[in-house]
C-alpha cells in the first residue's frame, strides 16, 4: 500500500496545498506490461477541527482502506465549510479539483459508481452538500455526525471562525445555495440524479436531534436513504467504527 502525502500548486486556490492520498497495491502495478487497474474512490472531508492527517492518525482507515482495495484522498480545507468563501478561498471548487487531479495523476476509475464521498461534522456537511451539487461525480455519499442545519454550522461559536468569512456580512443562509434543505428541494424539483445515501450519527452525539429532522425530511421528499445509529459521540472513537462501515457499504455491491 502506498500513503502519499502530495503538495501541489492549485490553480483554484492560487497556492501550494496539502492532501493525503492512501493507495492501494495491484499487482498490475509492478507489471509494466499491464495496464494498471483502476481504483474505487474515497473522497473523505474532514471536520471542523481536523486536517487532511486525522483519520491517519485516529483511526485504522489504512487497514480498511487495504482490505477493500478503496484509494481515499483526504484533501485540506480549513474553517470553510467546503464552501466558495466571500472573504477566503473557494474550497467548494478546490475539492473538485483535487478530485479531477487525483484521477488525472493516478490510477483511479472515472466511472460514477466507483467513486464515493464521506466526511463527518462538518464535512458531513460538506459531502451531502457536495451529493447534491455534484451528484454527477458519485455513487454514493455517506454523511457522518453531520451538521445538516447549515446555519447551527455559520453560528457555530468556535475558534477562530468566522460564519461571515463564508456567507459574508449576511449570516442568514436560509434558502440560498448553503442551506441544505434548500438544495434538497431543488433536487426534487429538477428530478437531480442523488447518489445512495448512508447517513451515519452516533446516539449521544450532539447532532443526533439534527439527523433525525433531516431523515424526517427525507421521507417527506420521498428521497431514499439508509439510516444507521450506534452508541457513540462527536469523536474519532465513533468516526473510527463508522469510517470502516462506510468503507465497507460503498465497496459492497448490491445483491441481485
Amino acid at each position: 500500500m502506498a500513503l502519499i502525502y502530495l503538495n501541489y500548486r492549485t490553480k483554484v486556490l492560487g497556492m501550494h496545498q496539502n492532501l493525503t492520498i492512501i493507495l492501494p497495491d495491484d499487482a498490475s502495478y509492478f507489471d509494466p506490461n499491464q495496464k494498471a487497474r483502476p481504483l474505487k474512490t474515497l473522497m473523505l472531508l474532514h471536520g471542523l477541527s481536523s486536517d487532511e492527517t486525522t483519520y491517519l492518525r485516529y483511526t485504522s482507515i489504512e487497514r480498511y482502506a487495504n482490505q477493500y482495495q478503496l484509494a481515499i484522498i483526504m484533501p485540506r480545507a480549513d474553517h470553510s465549510g467546503y464552501a466558495n468563501m466571500v472573504y477566503g478561498h473557494s474550497y467548494f471548487d478546490y475539492i473538485i479539483e483535487v478530485w479531477n487531479y487525483a484521477h488525472q495523476i493516478l490510477p483511479l476509475s472515472l466511472k460514477r459508481e466507483d467513486n464515493f464521498i464521506a466526511g463527518h461534522s462538518m464535512g458531513g456537511y460538506g459531502t451531502l452538500r457536495f451529493a447534491l451539487k455534484k451528484g454527477s461525480l458519485f455513487g454514493k455519499a455517506c454523511p457522518m455526525s453531520a451538521v445538516f442545519d447549515a446555519q447551527q454550522l455559520i453560528n457555530i461559536d468556535w475558534h477562530d471562525f468566522s460564519g461571515e468569512a463564508i456567507t459574508g456580512e449576511n449570516t442568514n443562509i436560509t434558502g440560498t445555495d448553503l442551506d441544505l434543505y434548500h438544495l434538497l428541494n431543488e433536487a426534487k424539483r429538477l428530478d437531480k440524479e442523488i447518489p445512495e445515501l448512508l447517513i451515519m450519527c452516533g446516539e449521544e452525539d450532539e447532532l443526533y436531534l439534527d439527523n433525525q429532522r433531516m431523515i424526517r425530511y427525507l421521507d417527506q421528499l420521498g428521497i431514499k436513504y439508509q439510516f444507521e445509529s450506534d452508541t457513540g459521540s462527536h469523536d474519532y472513537a465513533y468516526w473510527d467504527k463508522a469510517i470502516a462501515r462506510v468503507i465497507e457499504w460503498c465497496c459492497t455491491d448490491k445483491e441481485a
